[in-house]
């Protein structure tokens, strides 16, 4: 059904803004796919995605994703929302991909994007492999501008010497810590912990799952400087995202 849904538009894409949270001003938009079958039931990425990765059309899909996502990002240059950046997901299947590297690159200049506005989510799994071939990729993705992101962080294991040795432009908080914070553990939460190694490290942080004003000011407070969540707007498609 997935492989169908792919070759006859089932799948689509749809953005969830980042916010600044300190000015609540937009400064970029997850994209994240959607799988609609024929019977108009949606199906959760939650679902689909271990499938996709499995049977291989992961690939596929990720390069559908990061295509439409780079139009969509062309498109709101154009009618004057430049400067947002977009952030896609890579999963460890396309990442371990030899020729990933080229296929990103080739797919930024067909659409025009300045590279410095793509960002790339990877997973602490992705991040923390030592690789030869992985840290010379994700070098080598940074040297073209491109910007990167740890998705979920603080749920895996990751090494704070490799955090500290590689160019990491972004932490995302995982919404499982948004959703734990209280007055009164504050500077002693998972969220605070993560915004205070950003601090030290000079690395942006991000919280993701932001659904009430008390979360949003106890995130202030922490020292993270962004946000997404239904607070703010949830993912949405391109015609109400404009």
């Amino acid at each position: 059904g997935l492989r169908h849904s792919l070759r006859n538009s089932g799948l689509f894409v749809v953005y969830q803004p980042q916010i600044l949270l300190k000015e609540r001003k937009l400064i970029g938009l997850e994209a994240l796919v959607r799988w609609r079958t024929e019977s108009g039931a949606l199906i959760g990425p939650d679902r689909f995605i271990p499938v996709a990765e499995q049977s291989g059309l992961i690939r596929e899909i990720g390069a559908f994703v990061l295509r439409e996502a780079l139009a969509v990002l062309a498109r709101l240059n154009e009618e004057g929302a430049s400067g947002l950046r977009m952030a896609v997901n890579v999963s460890a299947v396309q990442f371990r991909q030899r020729d990933f590297l080229a296929e990103l690159l080739s797919t930024v200049r067909a659409s025009g994007v300045d590279p410095r506005n793509l960002e790339l989510e990877i997973t602490e799994s992705i991040a923390m492999e030592d690789a030869a071939y992985v840290r010379q990729t994700l070098a080598d993705i940074r040297a073209q501008g491109v910007q990167l992101a740890i998705d979920d962080f603080g749920t895996g294991f990751s090494s704070l010497a490799q955090i500290k040795k590689m160019s990491i432009d972004r932490l995302k908080i995982d919404r499982a810590f948004v959703q734990d914070l209280k007055e009164t553990t504050l500077e002693t939460s998972i969220s605070g912990v993560i915004a205070q190694l950003g601090q030290r490290l000079g690395i942006q942080v991000l919280a993701e799952g932001v659904e009430t004003e008390e979360q949003a000011l106890l995130l202030e407070r922490l020292g993270c400087q962004e946000a997404q969540g239904f607070l703010f707007a949830r993912p949405m498609e391109v015609d109400a995202l404009r």
